[in-house]
């Protein structure tokens, strides 16, 4: 029996529907910082299962990453530290295997894939929401805070996984702020994805076939503005500020004005909120507040401890000398992969970044620009966000998904409209029309999915 037929109880690409779409159901049971971690197993059977997949384009140099993260587990000292390095492990692999995913499962289609991810942002956009009306709430009894043993379930970060919070309360600027956290630990994981999701909610809507679906989405990005201004997360506003500079700039050059107009658009809105709500003030002491000084000392000996170990680094994140300073290596990717991994391991993760994005931006379909500014925006967050929680497997789907083409329906020169061909890039001709995801002729040999690829 054939490898794609293995999995036929299950629906195709139920991996992906699993882990956004039905997100906030994993988050209420406590699971929500695990869950992609724990994706990670059925990703690594269904690779298994089949006889002829392929890494897509640009994945090579994290694979490697990945690789020599394994290796510098040789450096934990501590039961604690395994346990974490393995759920941060769990996440890489995870990230891997969904690239591996959405880039060799054809019956589904790729816009359908958008879609499903680009339900994860209208989720946290609503959780987001949700933590500005109820800051203090949280899911004091949830399955996971019950089955598991209380030792582990009274540490303060494992507490806040398992009994999950809608908001982060943060002294700001001398005022008590809530900061949304919904469907994350952490309110910087909830900006650092939303930052990430944005180009599929844009992908899934402006560039729909229906026209109420593309009013849709303007209605929810407009929604979206005041709560992701609210959520003074300062790594948000420069993740939205560069998918849209960068898309529209893009699609300029390819002779499309449209983009240019939503971004003209956006920014009278934003402007209108700043100027005529209270919101201007919150902005304005956000900007003029700065933690530089804190984070400069982490960086430094972020910088000094991958010296100290500059082969294999230390395994993941340690106190910091300063008592009142957080573990080094928890204030963005890069000084986590320096002080983790040492700087084999950083050249690595800056080296995959660099060449992905140069990959991602020869694609020229306004879907695939999309799609490309994932990537660019994950490169931007290195530098202050770590990439767990989310993060990662969102990026590597983009790059899956980038170099597939629409299976027959692509974005042509302006936002809503489709053709039925995708411009080809110099080095990706276009490929054959993969077969839709409903119905019994959507399977394909593994064979086909060869000459697919």
């Amino acid at each position: 029996m054939s490898g794609v037929r293995r999995d036929t109880l299950l629906p195709p690409g139920w991996i992906v529907f699993a882990v956004f779409v039905l997100n906030p159901v994993f988050w209420a049971m406590g699971l929500g910082g695990f869950i992609w971690a724990i994706a990670s197993i059925p990703l690594i059977v269904w690779i298994l299962l089949r006889h002829d997949v392929h890494l897509p384009p640009a994945t090579i140099l994290f694979v490697l990453y990945v690789v020599w993260a394994g290796c510098s587990a040789i450096m934990l000292d501590s039961f604690t530290r395994v346990l974490a390095f393995g759920l941060r492990y769990g996440v890489y692999l995870a990230a891997i295997g969904f690239a591996v995913y959405v880039y060799n499962e054809r019956r589904v289609t790729r816009t359908t894939f958008v879609n499903w991810v680009s339900m994860l942002w209208i989720w946290a956009i609503i959780g987001g929401y949700l933590g500005l009306l109820l800051p203090r709430t949280r899911l004091n009894v949830t399955p996971a805070s019950l089955l598991l043993p209380r030792a582990l379930s009274s540490n303060d970060f494992v507490g806040n996984l398992v009994r999950p919070r809608f908001a982060q309360v943060q002294n700001v600027f001398g005022v008590n702020v809530p900061r949304p956290a919904t469907l994350w630990a952490f309110t910087n994981e909830w900006g650092g994805n939303v930052g990430l999701l944005t180009p599929f909610f844009i992908a899934a809507t402006l560039y729909a076939v229906d026209p109420w679906r593309r009013k849709a989405g303007i209605v929810g990005l407009i929604v979206a503005a005041p709560v992701m201004i609210l959520s003074v997360n300062r790594g948000l506003w420069l993740s939205v500020g560069l998918i849209f500079g960068v898309v529209a700039m893009r699609s300029f050059l390819a002779g499309r004005t449209a983009p240019l107009r939503i971004l003209a658009g956006g920014v009278v809105i934003v402007a209108a909120l700043i100027i005529l709500t209270p919101i201007g003030s919150i902005v304005a002491g956000r900007l003029s507040e700065s933690s530089s000084d804190s984070r400069t000392g982490i960086y430094q000996e972020a910088w000094d401890g991958a010296l100290e170990s500059p082969i294999l680094g230390w395994g993941g994140p340690r106190p910091s000398a300063n008592p009142f300073s957080p573990s080094v290596g928890t204030h963005g990717h890069m000084w986590f992969a320096m002080f983790s991994h040492g700087l084999v391991g950083l050249a690595l993760y800056v080296g995959w970044l660099v060449n992905a994005m140069y990959l991602a931006n020869r694609r020229r379909d306004p879907v695939s620009i999309m799609l490309a500014s994932v990537v660019c925006v994950g490169a931007l967050q290195m530098f202050f966000y770590n990439m767990f929680a989310g993060s990662l497997p969102i990026i590597l789907i983009a790059i899956g998904l980038l170099f597939r083409s629409e299976d027959g329906l692509c974005a042509t020169s302006r936002p809503g409209h489709l053709d039925a061909r995708e411009p080809e890039s110099d080095d990706h001709p276009r490929e054959p029309a993969a077969q839709n995801f409903d119905g019994p002729a959507s399977a394909i040999t593994l064979r086909q999915t060869r000459q697919l690829l």
